[in-house]
């Protein structure tokens, strides 16, 4: 049986800088490392764009996020959160309508001017 061959790495077949900048916003570049496996010069030519990032590298980060926002949810944080936030709510007071400002008596001398009505016949600053 043949040996397989490697897929060789590509712009075409990698991740998208923007969508592993996303995923890996916050992230300290050691904890980035450990993470994926990889050196911190790997890691920081992925940032900068030098190197073509592998789909696997994102694909992990998002499944991480979502590993532990499925956490929180099973131990009941997001809903301590959501009930702590509903009566921060409750307890704010009421703000206070801005008002209304009054124009001045000469707000038509000072009104900005486009340059159409500045050419036009018969216009005076």
């Amino acid at each position: 049986m043949p040996a397989r061959k490697h897929r060789f790495l590509t712009r075409y077949n990698a991740a998208s800088l923007n969508e592993f900048l996303y995923y890996a916003r916050g992230i300290p570049i050691d904890h980035l490392c450990r993470m994926l496996n990889r050196h911190p010069r790997t890691i920081s030519r992925w940032t900068h764009g030098h190197a073509v990032i592998p789909p696997w590298a994102v694909a992990t980060l998002r499944l991480q996020i979502l590993e532990h926002q499925l956490m929180r949810d099973q131990m009941g944080y997001t809903a301590l959160e959501r009930e702590y936030e509903r009566k921060r709510e409750a307890q704010r007071p009421p703000t206070i309508p801005l008002k209304q400002r009054t124009p001045a008596a000469n707000e038509t001398v000072y009104e900005p001017r486009t340059r159409h009505q500045l050419s036009l016949p018969g216009f005076a600053l």
